[in-house]
């Protein structure tokens, strides 16, 4: 039974695009009212146990601790179809091992869509950096750039064949860097960062993942290499240890 915020959304197909990267296609209600823009936003996400078709029963004294967030990779409002593309790390969490094992005519529950609040509109040049998990909000964003934008793209992987297509324009150079342990610090990908070739003008900065990685970036686009707050998005996603009603948590206890 769902609640008046969410709805049923029936799975129609699953893709693996990489090792640890599934997708899946699903048909909602709620999926005539998005707009063609909405890949980007995110969606509230209540999964089935591991081994059930679903949908899973709705608790409102429960619910929040499965509930996840998944970027809109795709939409199809005109055939209420959307995609969502889902990290799995063996069996680690709730909605990445049921999305490993889910088949067409299984359930879940979804809300609608919030709105990220990033724009690069203005900016001389672009900077996205992403873990596996922010992947598909930084790919749409990059896919939605002009075809005459430059830049950079750093995208940590956990191997070589997690690499994916992404339909950035040619002038953004993108870098695969890869961290086989997901809970080894990403010393790496902000190594590469803070080496990166700055060039003239304003950048926009996109900044998505693991709270270690949002925290030491966001101090240095603010100290070290200063842009513009209007053209700078930096948010944690999740952080090491700890699910995501606790994330966020935590995350309004630091920027307290």
């Amino acid at each position: 039974m769902s609640s008046p915020g969410f709805a049923e959304a029936l799975v129609l197909r699953t893709q693996q695009l990489t090792p640890h990267m599934y997708r899946l296609t699903f048909r909602s209600e709620f999926a005539a009212d998005f707009t063609l823009g909405a890949p980007g936003q995110y969606l509230k996400v209540l999964a089935p146990a591991l081994g059930e078709a679903g949908p899973p029963v709705f608790d409102p004294d429960t619910y929040k601790s499965r509930m996840r967030t998944y970027t809109l990779r795709h939409v199809r409002p005109q055939v209420q179809e959307f995609d969502i593309d889902f990290v799995v790390h063996g069996e680690e969490g709730i909605a990445g091992p049921w999305a490993k094992q889910a088949k067409a005519g299984d359930r879940i529950l979804i809300s609608r869509p919030g709105t990220l609040k990033f724009t690069g509109e203005g900016a001389d040049w672009h900077l996205f950096v992403a873990d596996m998990a922010a992947i598909p909000a930084a790919a749409i964003e990059l896919e939605g750039l002009p075809e005459h934008a430059v830049g950079d793209a750093f995208f940590e992987i956990l191997s070589e064949a997690d690499r994916q297509p992404v339909r950035a324009p040619a002038g953004i150079n993108i870098h695969w860097i890869i961290k086989a342990d997901s809970h080894a610090p990403s010393d790496e990908l902000i190594d590469a960062v803070r080496s990166v070739t700055w060039r003239d003008g304003a950048p926009s900065v996109f900044v998505a993942g693991e709270f270690s990685i949002a925290g030491t970036l966001r101090s240095f686009f603010r100290k070290e290499r200063p842009t513009r707050k209007d053209l700078t998005y930096v948010s944690s996603y999740w952080k090491l240890g700890l699910i995501e009603p606790e994330h966020k948590m935590f995350k309004a206890q630091a920027a307290a």
